[in-house]
């Protein structure tokens, strides 16, 4: 939308204008060591998630010949479903090695490793997909997993130190002044580019709409009104010359479009997309915030938009690349996305104006963007920043909006209010072709001058246009007259039409890119108008939305496909539009968002529903959350003290009351699962909790102050800071303090405290864990409202937020800079410590923080303007209605480390208690008899899960009477294998098992370091006496055909002799470990086989055997999905099991340890003479 550029039509000065600008000096000095490389050793450290282990490529093709062979039966197999898994070929330096082996040992202790590279990791968590995928089984929701990207290779750019930039630290000395540039109001006077003969000009024209699925006018409206009709001026304009070309960016609506069209427009219009003239960029159902939007929802919208695309259109128009031109401030955590998804380069347009001054004078507008948790570049993603002051025409040809605004001729005969520069557009004749073409020609030049290529992109377009025939063929035309004559007239240049691809696959190798990190938050268009106020504007739809991604996330854990929720994604993929969830659009079209999310709720529950009913044999159940109308606060409908069914959809177990819900599992239990107050059995509760009697604030362990922010101007975009009150000596309300100032209430804003219990396996006594529910109702314009939480922590300025639910931001406070600049998205974290203390604020939906002053976290809860903040929407945001807000707060006393220089990570315990924040048991009630439910209700609803419950299938438990034995094969790498024994070593593996270590000839370190295990372990010893490593051109074995002669088995495989050898080697191991008597109690029916160079997850022996249990009672395969979401060590990983038929495992599968039984070996050995 072009919310920045309303004033344009008034003056120049109006449009840019430079009415303040901040000190020169920073007052604060922050500069902290910024200038160091950020990541320290130790975050290397923290920085991974490793996947259980993988087997060779090598013996997994061999038992993959196999499976065709015998049809897969009796197959029981293990994957590790794990993004980055490590490279197993043989490393070409010692630099590759121990930056390998670091990584290993990190896992087990944090403390001991170092990082050969200076570039160091930063713990994520939350949602991310793990490989460009189909879509059609995995659809994001296989569990909010972040796998830590582990590579084995540094990085081959050479970056030099001025060419690396820091936004965090960036933003933390830029001055953020703002002197008048003249033409270029934000920039300065720009010189125009030499044109060079011998190294044309390139300049592309790019034609676009952006279209918002929703703003002023509801998605429908403007579908109906304006969208329909530009997608048809699109194709009329295309298919009349080849030479024409355009971009679009919401799949949302060309799909709508598409349904419409007849078989010959369809057909025509395949044509032109197939031709190259059409072409789609990033490919999203919407063009996503990246502020208030957590990973989970913005990968549905981009999942949604690229399957219709694949299903319609076919693989081959999947975008490469991405437009993102009106979302307000970027967030790596796109990068990310973009990155995993295949794409090559992207676009973005609303940095802050001194931000994009400071990039284009270090021509830095181009670069390579980093995630703060890649150390190597492997994740780096080439990104262009336009750098004026907004995406119209005006602002796009050059910095020279009064020249630039000449040359869209839709203005023509004051179309779209003409140009308010008092030079209007002229069209193109064959008298004036010369003279505009040079105009138009010397903007290109000077925006040119601001890139380190000699290719420059030109969107022409802006918000909802080409609507009419007329519209696009004067824009066509006019500029096909210049193109000719710049092309046939003018050395040094060559214009065309062009796509976002023709740009990118142009630029791309002509220079070497700078490194940036960060985000690109808080984002300001002029002035110091800080768009910091649609954090929290319309709070109550952030909150519904994330309900929608709580009950889709749910769905999903039970067994629901993404066809199935089709619809509903929809629903929540149309909210992610930076219209919807930032709270920024119309009341009618709030109204209108809320009612699809509202259905897509219902209709998620009823899915549910119904799917517990059939498996459970029950008619009377129904969801416990409610809500009477969309924009009406959710309400818990089921009787207390009565039997519920509760569903837990996480991998790990959650509590309802005293009862634990085990991972994937629904149980029956009396609710309700919490109460208000102190935990009954923590009887230090009140020694450590404490209230003012007055006011029922709560003062230890630390301190709460319900706050407004009474404000004179500002909107839905905006905020601007007024007068800070407390709330109580504001309204002068009667205070209604319960259960000792647990529950505490006036008549628009109440308080309810509840302590969580801190898991056993984190430890106690070294956090509280306190839930803070509040209720508002804010009636009185022009307030903010929101709460203050005090610690005693000098964090020195320094405050982090997470982005999107999967990294995390760190800012340092100015005050030589406006309030309004310190405001930062709180997607669901905000986060302060010291040396002693962590203070950690964690959220189910979304809002904006800041952190004024040391020891204190601002979180906001609510917002009302009267004013429009002249940014387009037209109103204010006076449609509040009763909000519910629930944080939950983490005091946790440890030794961190507060080095501002270092990556900021979340603990284990804070990783717990988000997911269970964000993904909460989902409860039905109703059930009826509870007694005729008892016996069959976990063993059903496991059948229905394809899962089964981890603690029931322990290897020790009663009824399990098979043992699977360990197999660890390793070559010669000692300190490797170490490391995996150390994780074996803290795992659930029963040591009175046979722990079995085939190693590579007689290596005497390797002799030594087996032997000290054996009074620990169960060790079974055995090395193959030759070793490929040392017969690299011979088989020394009994098939002599096999050596270099051989010319391919019967699939005509053909092998080298040093593969050749290893599969001999595997299946010489193999069979000497299966014509084992192992002398045990159990039996052995299966064996894991692992290798040297992977880690175990501490449930490991648990979940193998709950996979085995799973796959001879159901589908024969399974696999191992990592909760690989947390952060700090190898501790918190859990495992869990899911299911799968053929193509499931195949898709998964790609290398991965698995167990194999005694009937699959049978049939290897049978076939061995098909497939060696």
């Amino acid at each position: 939308m072009k919310r920045n550029t309303v004033r344009s039509s008034s003056s120049d000065s109006d449009n840019e204008s430079n009415n303040a600008s901040a000190p020169s000096s920073v007052k604060d000095k922050v500069v902290r060591e910024s200038k160091k490389q950020r990541a320290k050793s130790s975050h290397i450290n923290r920085a991974m998630r490793i996947g259980i282990f993988c087997l060779s490529v090598l013996w997994l093709a061999c038992l993959l010949a196999m499976f065709v062979s015998i049809q897969r039966e009796d197959t029981q197999t293990i994957g590790s479903h794990i993004h980055a898994v490590l490279n197993h070929s043989h490393f070409n330096s010692n630099w590759k090695e121990q930056h390998r082996l670091n990584n290993l040992r990190t896992v087990l202790n944090p403390a001991t490793a170092t990082a050969p590279d200076p570039k160091n990791a930063a713990t994520k968590f939350g949602s991310k997909s793990d490989e460009y995928h189909n879509r059609a089984d995995q659809a994001a929701l296989a569990k909010v997993r972040h796998p830590i990207k582990i590579t084995s290779t540094p990085s081959t750019t050479s970056v030099a130190a001025n060419e690396f930039i820091d936004m965090r630290d960036l933003t933390a000395t830029l001055p953020f002044d703002n002197p008048d540039g003249g033409a270029w109001k934000q920039g300065w006077d720009v010189k125009p580019k030499p044109l060079d003969p011998n190294n044309p000009l390139k300049v592309f024209i790019v034609p676009h709409s952006h279209c918002d699925p929703g703003w002023i006018k509801t998605f429908d409206v403007y579908f109906r009104s304006q969208t329909k009709g530009i997608l048809d001026t699109i194709y009329n304009a295309l298919k009349k010359d080849k030479r024409r070309k355009f971009i679009w960016a919401e799949i949302s609506y060309f799909e709508w479009w598409w349904r419409e069209q007849p078989k010959h427009v369809q057909e025509t219009m395949t044509q032109i997309i197939n031709d190259g003239q059409l072409e789609f960029v990033t490919g999203g159902w919407v063009q996503p915030d990246e502020a208030n939007t957590q990973r989970y929802a913005i990968e549905i919208q981009l999942q949604e938009g690229h399957d219709w695309l694949r299903q319609t259109f076919g693989d081959h128009v999947i975008p490469k690349f991405a437009w993102s031109i009106d979302p307000f401030g970027y967030s790596p955590t796109m990068a990310d996305i973009l990155k995993d998804y295949g794409f090559q380069g992207m676009l973005i347009q609303r940095v802050h104006y001194a931000v994009k001054k400071e990039l284009a004078q270090r021509k830095h507008l181009e670069f390579n963007w980093r995630q703060t948790y890649d150390d190597t570049g492997d994740h780096d993603i080439f990104t262009h920043v336009m750098p004026f002051y907004s995406y119209d025409v005006p602002h796009t040809c050059g910095p020279d909006p009064s020249v630039c605004c000449q040359f869209d001729f839709a203005r023509i005969n004051n179309g779209y209010g003409g140009c308010p520069w008092h030079k209007p557009a002229e069209r193109i004749t064959h008298s004036n072709v010369a003279r505009r073409s040079k105009l138009i020609l010397d903007q290109w030049q000077k925006k040119a001058s601001l890139y380190r290529s000699n290719v420059v992109l030109v969107p022409l377009g802006d918000d909802f246009r080409y609507r009419t025939n007329n519209e696009a063929e004067e824009q066509y035309n006019n500029f096909q007259m210049i193109f000719d004559y710049l092309n046939a007239n003018v050395k040094g240049v060559q214009v065309q039409f062009g796509t976002l691809s023709d740009y990118f696959n142009a630029v791309r190798g002509t220079f070497q890119p700078p490194l940036l990190k960060g985000s690109f938050f808080t984002y300001a268009d002029r002035d110091q108008d800080y768009w910091s106020g649609y954090f929290t504007s319309r709070v109550f739809d952030k909150a519904l939305d994330r309900k929608l991604e709580q009950v889709l996330f749910a769905a999903s854990a039970m067994g629901a496909t993404p066809e199935e929720m089709r619809e509903h994604r929809r629903s929540l993929s149309l909210f992610q539009h930076h219209d919807g969830v930032t709270g920024t659009a119309k009341d009618i079209v709030v109204e209108d968002y809320a009612r699809y999310m509202h259905n897509a709720i219902e209709n998620v529950q009823k899915w549910m529903v119904d799917k517990l009913k059939t498996n459970l044999n029950t008619s009377s159940l129904q969801p416990c959350w409610k809500a009477s109308a969309p924009r009406s606060l959710g309400y818990f409908d089921c009787k207390l003290s009565q039997p519920a069914i509760v569903f837990n959809p996480l991998p790990i177990q959650q509590s309802c009351g005293d009862m634990i819900v085990p991972s994937h599992s629904a149980i029956q239990a009396t609710l309700p699962c919490e109460n208000a107050g102190p935990l009954k059995s923590d009887t230090t509760a009140s020694s450590i909790i404490k209230f003012d009697p007055i006011t029922g604030m709560m003062i230890e362990p630390f301190k709460e102050e319900w706050m407004v922010w009474k404000v004179r101007k500002g909107g839905a975009y905006l905020f601007f800071p007024g007068d800070q009150v407390k709330y109580l000596d504001h309204r002068k309300e009667k205070v209604t303090i319960q259960q000792n100032g647990f529950i505490v209430s006036t008549s628009k804003w109440e308080r309810t405290i509840i302590q969580k219990k801190v898991p056993n396996e984190f430890g106690t006594g070294s956090a509280t864990v306190l839930d803070f529910i509040f209720k508002t109702k804010l009636e009185i314009d022009n307030e903010e409202w929101f709460v203050r939480f005090n610690a005693p922590i000098s964090n020195k300025g320094v405050f982090h937020t997470d982005l999107n639910g999967a990294n995390f931001d760190t800012h340092h406070f100015r005050s030589d800079l406006p309030i309004q600049s310190q405001v930062f998205p709180m997607p669901t974290l905000a986060s302060i410590e010291d040396s002693n203390q962590r203070l950690t604020v964690l959220s189910e939906h979304a809002q904006g923080t800041a952190s004024l002053k040391d020891g204190t976290i601002d979180v906001w809860l609510d917002r009302r303007l009267l004013r429009d903040d002249e940014r387009g929407l037209g109103q204010g945001v006076r449609d509040n209605v009763l909000t519910k807000t629930r944080f939950r707060l983490l005091l946790e006393t440890e030794n961190y480390d507060s080095d501002p220089s270092t990556e900021f990570e979340i603990t284990q315990l804070c990783k717990a208690m988000w997911d269970e924040l964000n993904h909460p048991l989902e409860i039905f009630g109703g059930i009826g008899n509870p007694t005729s439910l008892m016996g069959g209700l976990i063993e059903t609803t496991e059948k229905m899960l394809h899962l089964d419950n981890n603690e029931k299938n322990k290897g020790s438990s009663e009824g399990n009477t098979n043992a699977v034995p360990f197999v660890f094969m390793v070559h010669d790498r000692v300190d490797y294998f170490k490391v995996a024994i150390e994780s074996l070593r803290n795992s659930d593996f029963p040591k009175k098992l046979p722990l079995i270590i085939s190693h590579d000839g007689h290596v005497p370190e390797m002799m030594e370091y087996v032997k000290s295990l054996k009074s620990e372990f169960n060790v079974i010893q055995i090395f193959h006496p030759h070793a490929c490593y040392d017969h690299p051109h011979e088989f020394p074995a009994d098939a002599p055909e096999l050596n270099e002669g051989y010319e391919g088995d019967i699939y005509h495989n053909k092998r080298s002799p040093w593969a050749t050898c290893a599969k001999h080697h595997w299946i010489w191991m193999t069979k000497t470990v299966f014509d084992m008597d192992f002398d045990i109690e159990d039996s052995v029916e299966s064996i894991f086989f692992i290798e040297e160079d992977y880690v175990v997850s501490p449930t490991i022996y648990s979940t193998i055997m709950q996979g085995l249990s799973l796959a001879v009672n159901d589908s024969k395969y399974f696999g191992i999905i990592f909760d690989r979401t947390n952060s700090g060590t190898d501790k918190a990983k859990v495992p869990h099991v899911r299911a799968g038929e053929q193509d499931w495992h195949e898709m998964y599968f790609k290398t991965g340890p698995f167990a194999i039984g005694r009937k699959t070996w049978q049939k290897v050995i049978n076939a061995r003479d098909v497939f060696l």
